[in-house]
């Protein structure tokens, strides 16, 4: 057996459900608050850039992303290397591929389609993962 931390609120709720609902009702809360904590674990941050054509859209890597509970400069580390990224290849972003197909399902007259994002306005992206 291991004692779960509680708020009194959290513990007035508990107490209230195991007198007027049972006992059931009060393990079934304690359920809930215990999964709502793992959830909150796995919740991911990572920063973003809003696109200079489009100023409503933005773009962001999934791969680069750090815990909401992780330290400001763990979070700024993970701002500069998307921003170094991005920097590369001049803040331009591959938002598409058109291209035609030929009798065999081979492409041709590939067309790329490109995006540029504004470098010096990064917005916050949460990401949830499952």
């Amino acid at each position: 057996m291991e004692q779960i931390p509680l708020s009194g609120e959290q513990r007035r709720k508990m107490g209230y459900l195991c007198m007027t609902q049972g006992g059931k009702a009060g393990v079934a809360y304690v359920k809930h608050i215990e999964r709502e904590r793992e959830r909150k674990c796995r919740l991911y941050m990572t920063y973003g850039f809003l696109i200079k054509g489009n100023p409503h859209r933005y773009v962001y890597c999934a791969e680069l992303r750090c815990r909401e509970s992780d330290p400001l400069a763990v979070r700024l580390d993970t701002l500069r290397a998307f921003r170094e990224c991005l920097a590369q290849h001049g803040g331009r972003i591959e938002q598409s591929v058109e291209c035609e197909l030929d009798g065999n399902y081979r492409p041709v007259k590939v067309r790329k389609n490109y995006e540029t994002a504004d470098l010096s306005r990064p917005v916050v992206v949460w990401l949830y993962t499952a």
